[in-house]
């Protein structure tokens, strides 16, 4: 048995990798971030007028995205003046409309991150400050004048100030933003304030997202239900959900910046629903009537921009990657989405065959799954993908990544396995003390069912992980079945280690998910494994991974590793991007080939 057969490039592949971010419209024009390989990786700002082509404000010498709670967002705020914006250092930045460079206005590094971006209506700058023990929230004047608006020892994020009034989220320490946080009101005079009265939230509550809609009053999203809903605060503390469903309508919240919704005229709103899997446009007006947009999406990032009687998302489809995508919101409309930009560059003589939606039983209830499959298949090798949240999802989009894989001959199946996103407050919590076991028991389930089904090979399935996933598929490797091998990316080795070593906002998911199953030992794993890890990563240590790796091989010649100098957690460069996907194929071609020699 061999799947030695031409497929994608990796080379290809790796240099397809454009991303956009942060969509927002504001002072006549769409604004978004993006990033892609002609520009080595850097993270630019683009700028487009309603219907005109894109350009780059930033230039890309200067890569925007700070480290702000370990993973930035809310990089940027623009007006009709100039964009202000966060530099890679964590740095502050504010770039005249009108030429010029971009000019530093407050220093950032290692223990000062600016980020969480917004403008008042009157030009303000509002920023989340970050330091190692407390985190502020400032204001910066259109001079770049800074002062201290709230202090906190805790967590501060999503500063938003209209008509005198500060809504601000705060969480503790102890707690991750989607596990428990707090939505505070306070008025904003001179100087630093006191804490706001808390109008939502708690430790068994999470609220995100809060926004001073065009009625004057404050909308928020809160799962006070179980599920992430949409709400708005009336004036006092009466509070009163504008969209209640059994559904999540925001993913969990690790970067800052998010906004799953926004207001058009009439009293409309729009938002988003996610599942996990797929996300929906959802319009909701006044009285409360839902209707829904873009139905050829199937995947929407968390960010609403309404401009012009139009809704804008970043958005893509099973055989079109993310970008910019516009569909009308007028009553009768055809209501599909149209793509702004930026273009996908063909592919070369490929073509995409959209995945599957599968539900298998399981002992945690029913698992979902996306299911990629080569055409015509049958009984073919098998990689089994473990997302790397673990409070992440499995968005139902196109990805090069997996489709390299399906074009050499392998199905991939890509698990939403217990502790996902979308799937309300108690899936996500589900694993909670369990990491380890019950995401390796959903994979494994998944990986057997497909052998019992006849869609996999015997002694050809394999789980591939990265970051969280990465230990996810390590403890796979400590079982004797059904996996024959694993691959690792920028994995988490001991979960108590790590916690020590992470940045302080992740220390709390660290320790909530740990359980009896502990450190992967290297005396411990029974299949091969490969080990990839790039050696600037900060998020993962790659000393870590590689004292783990030379313990292996010193084991027996069946594992391998690659550790790419200057490599982040996320292997963003191309160059290795391609190396890790060459080593990944080749080390499931050796593995099968040893099966049958």
């Amino acid at each position: 048995m061999t799947v030695e057969r031409a497929g994608l490039a990796p080379d290809w592949v790796a240099r397809k990798l454009v991303t956009c971010d942060e969509v927002r419209f504001a002072a006549g024009a769409l604004w978004w971030l993006q990033s892609d390989p002609d520009h080595g990786g850097s993270r630019r700002i683009m700028r487009a007028g309603l219907g005109g082509t894109a350009r780059a404000v930033t230039p890309p010498e200067l890569s925007v995205g700070g480290q702000l709670h370990a993973y930035g967002g809310g990089d940027f705020a623009a007006a009709a003046d100039g964009v202000w914006f966060v530099g890679g250092d964590g740095s502050l930045f504010h770039h005249a409309a009108v030429g010029g460079a971009p000019v530093r206005i407050a220093a950032g590094g290692e223990q000062v991150q600016y980020g969480d971006l917004s403008l008042t209506s009157d030009g303000v700058l509002l920023a989340v400050r970050g330091h190692d023990s407390m985190d502020e929230i400032v204001s910066v004047s259109p001079s770049g004048e800074t002062s201290v608006m709230v202090r906190s020892s805790g967590f501060l994020a999503s500063p938003r100030l209209e008509q005198g009034m500060l809504a601000y989220l705060e969480w503790d320490r102890d707690q991750m933003p989607w596990d428990g946080s707090r939505l505070r009101l306070a008025p904003a005079g001179s100087g630093t304030i006191g804490p706001g009265a808390v109008v939502a939230g708690g430790p068994q509550e999470s609220v995100v997202q809060p926004s001073w809609g065009p009625d004057g009053h404050l909308y928020f999203m809160s799962d006070r239900t179980g599920w992430w809903n949409l709400y708005r605060l009336h004036s006092g503390s009466e509070v009163e959900a504008v969209a209640p469903i059994d559904a999540d309508c925001t993913p969990a919240p690790w970067e800052g910046g998010y906004q799953s919704y926004g207001f058009a005229t009439h009293g409309e709103v729009v938002l988003t629903i996610t599942d996990g899997i797929t996300s929906e446009l959802l319009s909701v007006d006044g009285a409360g009537g839902q209707r829904r947009l873009a139905p050829n999406l199937t995947s929407v990032k968390p960010y609403v921009a309404v401009a012009d009687g139009s809704v804008i998302v970043i958005g893509s489809t099973p055989s079109s990657p993310a970008s910019i995508w516009s569909a009308e919101l007028a009553v009768g409309s055809t209501g599909s989405a149209q793509r702004v930009g930026p273009e996908p560059a063909p592919s070369p003589s490929w073509t995409v065959s959209p995945p599957s939606v599968e539900t298998v039983g399981s002992a945690g209830g029913p698992l979902r799954l996306l299911l990629h499959q080569p055409a015509g298949a049958g009984q073919v090798p098998l990689i089994v993908r473990a997302h790397p949240g673990p409070t992440d999802g499995v968005p139902l989009r196109l990805d090069w990544t997996t489709q390299f894989f399906v074009s050499h001959g392998f199905t991939v199946a890509e698990v939403l396995y217990r502790g996902s996103t979308g799937q309300g407050r108690a899936f996500r919590q589900s694993l909670h003390g369990h990491w380890g076991e019950y995401d390796v028991d959903d994979c494994a389930t998944v990986a057997e069912q497909l052998l019992a089904s006849g869609l996999a090979t015997p002694g050809a399935v394999f789980i591939s992980g990265a970051s969280a996933g990465g230990y996810t598929a390590l403890q796979a490797a400590c079982r004797p079945a059904p996996f024959a091998g694993a691959t690792a990316v920028s994995a988490i080795i001991d979960p108590v280690r790590w916690e020590k070593s992470v940045p302080a906002f992740q220390r709390p998911h660290a320790a909530v998910l740990s359980g009896p199953t502990g450190a992967v030992l290297p005396g411990n794993i029974r299949r091969p494994v490969l080990m990839i890890h790039g050696t600037r990563d900060t998020i993962t240590s790659s000393d870590d991974a590689r004292k783990f790796a030379d313990e292996l091989a010193a084991r027996g010649d069946d594992h391998d590793s690659l550790f790419l100098e200057g490599g982040d957690h996320y292997l963003s460069d191309p160059a290795s991007r391609e190396r890790a996907l060459r080593a990944e194929l080749d080390f499931y071609q050796r593995v099968i080939r040893h099966g049958t020699a």
